[in-house]
C-alpha cells in the first residue's frame, strides 16, 4: 500500500528534474504606481517549452479570474527571467491585481500566476480589498478592478534578459501600448481601447480554478503540495 509520502514523491519527482517557470514577483508587498513599471520575475523555464509566453494583468476571485490587459507577448522564458510593462490606470486602487502567465507555444501547459499586488495612483493611496474569503485554510482578500483609461498608456515595454545579449531571441517580445494587444475589461466605451475586444473573459473549469486558487495565493511547489494533500486525503 502506498503511503502519502510515497504518493507525493511520485507526484513531484518530475518537478525535481524538469520545471516550468515559477513566478516570483510581483508579490503581496509590491506596490506599483500607474504609469510606472510592473516588473514580472520568474525562474528560468527548464522544460524548453515556454518560448512564447504571454503575461496578462488579472483581477477578481480565484474561481472567476478576470483578465484586464495583456502586458506582453512572445516572451521567451527559456532565456529571460523578467519583463517590465507600464501599469495602466485602474479602479479601484487596491491589492486586487495579479499576473497570469500562459504558454502560447503549448496550449496544454500549466497556467501560472503571481500573488496579488497593489496598483495605486499618483497620490500613492489605496483602499483595502472589498472581499475576504476563506480558501484552503487561509483568508484571501480580493476584489474586482477595471481599466479606467486604455488610451493614454503608451507602453515602451522591454524584456530584461537574464543572460548575455547574444542569448536574447531574435523574435523580440511585444510591447504593450494597447495597440496590437488586448484590453479586456474597461469602463470606457470599448472603441477607446485600441485592440480591445467585447468577448467575455473565459471562465476556468472547476479543476483549473481550484488549482488556480492554490497557486495564486501559495505559489509554486508549496501550492501544488497543498492541492495534492487535499486530493490524497
Amino acid at each position: 500500500m502506498f503511503t502519502i509520502t510515497t504518493i507525493l514523491s511520485l507526484l513531484f519527482l518530475p518537478l525535481l528534474t524538469v520545471a516550468d517557470p515559477t513566478p516570483t514577483s510581483p508579490d503581496s508587498t509590491t506596490v506599483v504606481t500607474e504609469g510606472q513599471n510592473i516588473t514580472a520575475l520568474w525562474t528560468t523555464d527548464m522544460t524548453g517549452e515556454w518560448t512564447n509566453m504571454t503575461i496578462t494583468l488579472m483581477t477578481g476571485w480565484n474561481i472567476g479570474m478576470i483578465p484586464l490587459l495583456d502586458l506582453g507577448k512572445n516572451i521567451d522564458a527559456t532565456t529571460t527571467t523578467s519583463f517590465s510593462a507600464l501599469a495602466p490606470q485602474v479602479s479601484p486602487h487596491s491589492g486586487i491585481y495579479f499576473l497570469q502567465f500562459t504558454n502560447a507555444a503549448n496550449v496544454t501547459a500549466a497556467t501560472l500566476w503571481s500573488t496579488r499586488f497593489t496598483i495605486v495612483g499618483a497620490d500613492g493611496q489605496s483602499t483595502p480589498p472589498t472581499n475576504s474569503t476563506d480558501f484552503n485554510g487561509g483568508t484571501v482578500e480580493w476584489g474586482t478592478g477595471v481599466l479606467v483609461d486604455a488610451t493614454n498608456t503608451t507602453n515602451d515595454n522591454t524584456t530584461v534578459p537574464s543572460t548575455t545579449p547574444s542569448a536574447v531571441p531574435s523574435s523580440s517580445p511585444s510591447p504593450s501600448p494597447f495597440g496590437g494587444l488586448t484590453a479586456y475589461n474597461t469602463d470606457l466605451p470599448i472603441s477607446s481601447a485600441t485592440g480591445s475586444t467585447t468577448d467575455s473573459p473565459p471562465v476556468p473549469s472547476a479543476s483549473s480554478a481550484a488549482l488556480a486558487g492554490v497557486r495564486v495565493e501559495a505559489g509554486g511547489v508549496v501550492g501544488m503540495l497543498a492541492l495534492a494533500l487535499a486530493l490524497v486525503v
